[in-house]
């Protein structure tokens, strides 16, 4: 399973049915498209810790608008 397959399956668990993962692309932005508030970050940012085995700080967030954003930083 590659990195985004990864992350649909994240949104999914973190958000249920309030997001389509089937619909999400690189180029969704979290904010606008995904409808997700600063809390919907920090949930997914644990999310994508306990997953991928990383440490996310608030720097790491610098900038990270799109779902291809976080995938660059998984990287």
């Amino acid at each position: 399973m590659d990195n985004l397959e990864r992350l649909k399956k994240l949104f999914t668990e973190v958000f249920g049915e309030d997001i389509d993962a089937n619909a999400i692309t690189p180029n969704d932005r979290l904010a606008e498209d995904l409808q997700m508030n600063s809390i919907g970050y920090l949930y997914m940012a644990l999310a994508i810790e306990n997953e991928f085995g990383i440490r996310l700080t608030n720097k790491d967030f610098e900038g990270i608008r799109t779902v291809g954003d976080v995938l660059d930083k998984l990287q």
